[in-house]
């Protein structure tokens, strides 16, 4: 018996198969089903830098989990002072579906008071947006950060 032709046909069978599960993967711009409406929007904030998590010096990452959510993730610097708001809200997205565009921005607002003497101590946060769609994903996926190292933008698919 030919173990080795055996070994060597059994795994080309995996490898090829191991391939097509890869290429059916949901992939943001691919051309398939682009979303009509969000239908799930849902935010999650932690002080600290996550495992995982872009350093504070990269771009937000934009992944997708399943076949119609775009996951956004971040870790960001920025002043939380009593004149800041940290801004991650629902309102802050926008999606066109005749662009086939999503746009995701986290950051923060400065609230002051002319009066008020503002306080400008420095906090982080890192943040995971989960952004579901009826039907498919979007063409194109850009997510923006401003914060105090200035905006950071990353846009799927590249270019």
């Amino acid at each position: 018996m030919n173990r080795r032709g055996v070994i060597t046909t059994a795994c080309s069978f995996v490898s090829i198969a191991v391939a097509g599960c890869l290429s059916d993967r949901d992939e943001i711009g691919t051309g398939g089903s682009t979303a009509s409406e969000i239908t799930h929007w849902a935010a999650d904030t932690t002080p600290h830098r996550r495992d995982g998590f872009p350093a504070r010096d990269e771009p937000p990452r934009i992944d997708v989990d399943g076949e119609s959510t775009v996951v956004v993730e971040g870790y960001f610097m920025y002043p939380s002072g009593n004149c800041e708001e940290l801004v991650i809200s629902r309102d802050r997205t926008a999606y066109d579906p005749e662009e086939g565009s999503l746009t995701v921005w986290v950051g923060y607002v400065r609230d002051q008071d002319p009066e008020e003497d503002c306080t400008v101590p420095e906090s982080t946060v890192s943040y995971r947006i989960e952004i579901g769609f009826a039907d498919g994903l979007p063409d194109r996926v850009t997510a923006v950060e401003y914060g105090s190292d200035g905006e950071k933008e990353a846009t799927r698919p590249e270019g």
